[in-house]
């Protein structure tokens, strides 16, 4: 699944709280805003994001980079503002997918994904039921479960808020001439009397940022989500699968008898699944990145049917001989690092499972205890 973030608006009413960042990189208990928005969506299976960015784009650059845990991370620049539908159309030339997320960089809604993705309409609206407001507008919802309507703000006792989060139809932007243009005035207020539009209520909690009350009480709700987090690391070929010379095909993927299980007991206590592995064969050229990607993807397909998942995969694309020296390549701790960075984790918390001492060595030189297993008769 592909996700757009909207990240590049001025955040004009925090201007006088949060002046020099971007409204979605808000620091909210020492971490950017975004980057709360970023993990619920890689927990919900999304693996290509693109954030549509512009004001200081470069510190949202700087900090996430082109990848964060485990999703492909694209940039799509407005050189000059071109408001949300613009914004939008111009960061779709760079998914594939035919339906796609719009997520709303300053606000923080659980919802959940694959169930909205099930509805066979062209643009699905979360919504969030509501009980006396009066900063947004309401949204009307038919007892099908379409919307049939929209009210300016006004104060309202009880009612459905549109709660940010799209899942559209590419071509209903593609449609548009124009490449200035907002997407709630001239897609979602128009469409919903030429086609279905469906609504998505959910009573996830739902929080936006883009007022100083908010945001403050953004940094007190949030306390819960930065406790620090615990892992279970595995090496891939050798652990995981059985070592298959330069593994990059899914048909020559097998599993070591047991480990589908084992994974799923870590899942099942509470462990991130993380896998970091040596892959020197991209750096020879004898298979890619994306390939590699496409791997990991399959292989998570497989561990499904068992009731296990494997939470993102790091790997590193090096070779000293073909590529020069690197942090990442173990015995190096670059990859390990970089995930309890992106995961919040304790490496006291944490295990790793290898089947090469220089496995564990890279564990060992972040905190983190590990176990050489033996080798697969």
């Amino acid at each position: 699944m592909e996700a757009i973030i909207l990240a590049g608006g001025f955040g004009t009413r925090l201007s006088h709280v949060v002046s020099d960042v971007p409204k979605p990189m808000a620091p909210v208990c020492g971490r950017p805003f975004l980057r709360f928005i970023l993990d619920d969506l890689q927990k919900k299976g999304i693996e290509t994001v693109v954030l549509a960015v512009g004001y200081k784009r470069e510190v949202i650059q700087n900090f996430f980079g082109e990848s964060y845990r485990g999703m492909k991370l694209l940039y799509s620049v407005e050189d000059t503002p071109l408001y949300t539908g613009g914004a939008i159309k111009k960061a779709l030339t760079m998914c594939r997918e035919k339906q796609v997320f719009i997520v709303n960089g300053d606000t923080y809604f659980d919802v959940d994904l694959r169930d909205m993705s099930k509805s066979d309409a062209r643009l699905v609206v979360a919504v969030k039921k509501l009980q006396n407001f009066d900063r947004y507008g309401t949204v009307f919802i038919s007892k099908g479960g379409y919307i049939n309507g929209f009210r300016e703000k006004q104060p309202c006792i009880e009612g459905y808020i549109n709660g940010g989060i799209y899942y559209v139809d590419r071509s209903l932007l593609e449609e548009q001439v124009a490449t200035m243009f907002s997407f709630e005035k001239e897609i979602l207020e128009k469409v919903y009397r030429e086609i279905p539009v469906a609504a998505y209520p959910s009573e996830g909690y739902f929080i936006d940022i883009g007022i100083p009350e908010d945001y403050y009480k953004a940094r007190t709700v949030f306390k819960n989500l930065c406790k620090k987090n615990k892992a279970a690391f595995f090496d891939r070929d050798g652990t995981i699968n059985v070592d298959v010379h330069y593994l990059h095909r899914p048909d020559e993927l097998d599993f070591i008898d047991g480990m589908p299980q084992f994974i799923r007991k870590w899942n099942d206590w509470g462990y991130r699944v993380i896998v970091v592995t040596n892959q020197a064969g991209i750096a020879r050229g004898y298979y890619t990145e994306e390939e590699m990607r496409n791997l990991h993807c399959y292989m998570n397909a497989q561990l499904k049917q068992y009731g296990a998942h494997i939470d993102a995969f790091y790997f590193c694309p090096h070779h000293p001989d073909f590529s020069g020296p690197c942090h990442c390549r173990k015995p190096e701790s670059g990859m390990i690092e970089r995930a309890i960075a992106e995961f919040d984790l304790d490496p006291e918390q944490c295990i790793l499972f290898g089947d090469q001492p220089w496995d564990i060595e890279s564990g060992q030189r972040c905190g983190v205890k590990g176990y050489l297993l033996p080798s697969p008769k």
